[in-house]
């Protein structure tokens, strides 16, 4: 049968539809108001969602959801049909007015399910193309790291992924999660450093209504909604050390208790968290608790810089590029180049070079792009790593306007060609040959640019 979530405002029309859906074999949960995408998405087949939520605009949820591939029947208390057909255009599967046709609910979910099983088959083969050409890498450092979170993905032990920012703690938290027994179950994403502290505890382990300024109704923390699948601490070295003992007690017993609660609740959750900081050393200074980090850290796992794994460049980039699915390579120079490059950003910012490049060569007339050194490195000497409000005097083009995708493309490349020519000495013919053009193709899409970019600039004028 069908995992289902009811969202509705209604307290009435909430219990009703969970209980007659239960009583059906279907698993059903009910929310006053809608919990994020990622803390849904992967954990249930199909989600019944009222039109008219009284804390959010249905519609703003229905397009998070589907965004998310979450299959989605909206819900509604009178007969609109342009809500109807709204609804149905951003992506739901189907709009049931209430009192819902029993029938007809039973057709959308078997509908969702069919749906959810593409999906999770789709998520399944992604996460198997993530792990051959994302993690498994020729550098014995991520031979290593990609075999040890094998083994702790079979298990149920708590790991900690701990390295520098940008080395892909996040996708490798997924992965791990992808390769467990839970692989079905909710992967649950919380960023301790952008929860206020005085949220922290209601974020985690949810509230009831009352229990403090602005709680007007029952709220489940992240522990309930991850509970059969992963919760993911991001940056968990940022959490208050008020909760830092309450944490501690929920990992080891599996008990919570919701802010304003006079009972316990238990949750089956497996944790996953990830740090920039040194825990160990905080802990001997007493700022983050040791038997805290001693019981995160039951399989920690240090996540390499970039600069430990450069024989790695060549792969990522190749990997980038694919899911770009731009038809473009990179020469062996700008491969050689990328790789003595320095990163500081590690993985993080070589993804961010790659589509850089890919982005500014996209506009080229040829079939099939080649990128060569020569133009990373001019790309690089552009300054492109300084404020977004640079401004190129040669163009009069300031990065931080806003215009058209089409047209800053076409400005950009522009820009670039123009920089080309100068450093080849002016000679178009050199410049030509550096970005392995015919001198004539060079010629024309150079009148094209400023033309175009003249007919613009006297356009706003």
């Amino acid at each position: 049968m069908a995992t289902v979530l009811v969202i509705d405002d209604d307290q009435s029309y909430l219990d009703s539809m969970t209980s007659y859906l239960r009583l059906k074999g279907h698993d059903a949960s009910g929310f006053l108001s809608a919990p994020q995408s990622s803390r849904v998405s992967g954990r249930y087949d199909i989600v019944l969602l009222d039109i008219a939520l009284a804390e959010r605009d249905g519609f703003d949820v229905l397009g998070e959801y589907v965004a998310a591939g979450i299959p989605v029947a909206m819900v509604s208390g009178n007969a609109d049909a342009r809500n109807a057909v709204r609804a149905v255009k951003a992506g739901a599967i189907d709009v049931l007015e209430k009192p819902v046709d029993l029938g007809r609910l039973e057709v959308a979910i078997a509908l969702a399910e069919s749906r959810s099983r593409v999906i999770k088959s789709e998520r399944a083969a992604r996460d198997a193309w993530l792990a051959e050409h994302l993690f498994v890498g020729s550098t014995p450092a991520m031979k290593d790291l990609v075999a040890a979170a094998e083994r702790a993905a079979s298990t149920d032990l708590a790991v900690l992924l701990h390295g520098p920012s940008g080395t892909g703690k996040d996708p490798l938290a997924r992965w791990i999660h992808a390769r467990s027994h839970r692989c079905d179950g909710p992967f649950v994403i919380v960023n301790c450093a952008a929860i206020p502290s005085s949220l922290a505890e209601s974020e985690l382990f949810g509230h009831r209504r009352g229990a403090f300024t602005g709680a007007d109704r029952d709220r489940n923390g992240c522990f309930a909604e991850a509970s059969g699948g992963t919760l993911f601490l991001d940056e968990v070295g940022e959490l208050p050390s008020t909760l830092q003992p309450k944490l501690l007690r929920a990992i080891e017993t599996g008990e919570y208790r919701p802010v304003g609660a006079d009972a316990t609740f238990t949750a089956n959750v497996r944790i996953v968290s990830a740090t920039n900081r040194d825990l160990k050393a905080e802990a001997s200074r007493g700022v983050f608790r040791e038997d805290l980090l001693y019981r995160l850290g039951q399989v920690p796992l240090a996540v390499p810089p970039l600069s430990a794994r450069v024989a790695d460049v060549p792969g990522l980039v190749s990997f980038f590029t694919a899911a770009s699915r731009i038809r473009a390579e990179f020469a062996p120079d700008a491969l050689e180049y990328l790789s003595r490059r320095e990163y500081p950003g590690n993985v993080r910012e070589l993804k961010s070079v790659v589509e850089r490049a890919l982005a500014l060569c996209a506009a080229s007339d040829q079939w099939r792009i080649s990128i060569s050194g020569a133009q990373l490195e001019s790309l690089d000497a552009m300054g492109w790593n300084t404020a977004a409000t640079t401004t190129t005097a040669s163009s009069g083009f300031t990065f931080a306007e806003t215009m058209p995708l089409r047209e800053a493309k076409r400005r950009m490349e522009l820009i670039y060609l123009e920089q080309q020519i100068a450093i080849a000495g002016g000679s178009l013919a050199r410049a030509a040959e550096r970005l392995s053009v015919l001198p004539n193709n060079l010629s024309r899409r150079l009148s094209e640019l400023r033309d175009k970019t003249s007919t613009s600039s006297d356009d706003q004028d």
